[in-house]
């Protein structure tokens, strides 16, 4: 056989150039694109999640600003406080009557469009915050100021007569008046809530796994003086 003749070295059929992916580098790619899914996966959960508690908390604020500004509002047009029922136990049900001359008329109107004895109160069972007035036929309305939880609600009662404060901290409560110039008996009725003008109000409200605490301070500017 010549050497014209003689075959030639076989080429690979697999040029560089041609050749696929093997098994190796697609489960790779394949490894790759499912640790990027994840880390993006992860990002929107995290921004859907901060989202949510935002908004949660902005409801919140919301409704302890409505409670808070309405209550503040009318007590600080208080004529005086009628009547305080505190709880039989820490976190339990309160209760709170007081007179506002909203018309300017001189009188305390029990029945009228626009009541003016107004009776807040705590229900612990039910989480919520209500409002009772008479209406003008002398019906009593409740209506909800915050429908559901509200995990805890209190009022402290306080003077600013500083001349019975004991302890001397700034602070008049209403037991210092009661063993001074109430009738000593521990409870906070007529002789006392003569003498309150101020009242702290804190509520404690719950949306979804989110708790805040408000609390703000008033005084009854309309409070005849004692």
């Amino acid at each position: 056989m010549s050497e014209a003749t003689r075959p030639g070295p076989r080429r690979s059929r697999k040029a560089g150039g041609d050749a696929g992916m093997t098994m190796i580098e697609l489960l790779v790619a394949m490894f790759i694109f499912l640790v990027l899914s994840t880390i993006l996966l992860t990002g929107v959960m995290a921004v859907r999640g901060a989202t949510t508690a935002a908004e949660e908390l902005n409801g919140i604020n919301e409704q302890a600003r409505v409670a808070t500004e309405r209550m503040t509002r009318e007590l600080r047009q208080a004529e005086r406080i009628r009547s305080v029922v505190f709880p039989a136990s820490p976190g339990g049900d309160f209760e709170m009557t007081f007179e506002v001359d909203f018309n300017d008329n001189g009188t305390v109107d029990e029945f009228s469009a626009d009541p003016e004895v107004l009776t807040y109160r705590y229900t612990a069972a039910a989480q919520r915050l209500t409002l009772t007035a008479n209406d003008e036929s002398g019906t009593a309305v409740t209506r909800p100021i915050l429908a559901d939880d509200v995990t805890a609600f209190d009022l402290a009662f306080a003077s600013s007569l500083w001349q019975y404060d004991q302890n001397r901290d700034g602070t008049t409560t209403w037991q210092e008046i009661d063993s001074q110039a109430g009738n000593a008996d521990g409870v906070l009725d007529d002789p006392e809530l003569a003498k309150i003008d101020v009242v702290t109000l804190t509520i404690t409200l719950m949306d979804g796994p989110r708790t805040q605490t408000y609390q703000t301070t008033t005084g009854l500017r309309n409070r005849a003086q004692n």
